[in-house]
């Protein structure tokens, strides 16, 4: 993606992401091409290009991450629960896209936007705990946990997301055998 603040090619963006997604609904995301994504906008091949670097979809991720990470650095509820709430009620939001991504076989992109967001994230909520100043022993705690995060989306997904986020987050605390809110 490129980096722009010009309003217009904000809204080309925006534009964009909404017609891939529309398209997603009944096309395999493998087999749309740029083409199609800037005919259903009604733009131009050439803006898509000055758009985006690559496909629409990663700056949808993006912008989602970006607005959930500014609502949990304002939380003040650091518990384990409570953050893998916040994380389940973000996807419940966007259910319609987690459903996309997993019907076309996309969860992965998702892998790469996790692992910078999720550094991001457990510095916000833990950034006194030890592990925070032990960057080596931190990155595969974080791989961890992203592998876990996005492996429980893509549980959830597989099931048409009929549980909600809340019932979710009480399997999970389960399954991993910690108090439900510590």
């Amino acid at each position: 993606m490129k980096d722009t603040q010009n309003p217009i090619a904000l809204r080309s963006r925006e534009w964009l992401t909404n017609a891939l997604l529309e398209l997603m609904k009944n096309k395999p995301f493998r087999e749309i091409s740029i083409s199609e994504i800037a005919e259903k906008a009604d733009l131009s091949r050439r803006t898509f290009y000055r758009s985006f670097s690559s496909k629409v979809i990663c700056f949808h991720l993006e912008t989602i991450w970006r607005t959930g990470a500014l609502q949990l650095s304002a939380d003040k509820d650091h518990s384990y629960f409570h953050t893998i709430r916040w994380y389940l009620e973000l996807w419940y939001e966007h259910k319609e896209l987690a459903l996309l991504l997993y019907r076309n076989d996309l969860m992965s992109l998702l892998l790469q936007e996790y692992n910078h967001l999720f550094h991001e994230v457990y510095l916000m909520r833990k950034s006194n705990y030890p592990l925070a100043r032990q960057s080596e022993a931190m990155k595969y705690a974080l791989s961890y946990s992203v592998g876990g995060l996005l492996n429980i989306l893509w549980q959830w997904a597989s099931e048409g997301m009929q549980k909600s986020p809340e019932e979710v987050a009480n399997l999970l605390m389960v399954a991993i055998q910690l108090p439900d809110r510590e």
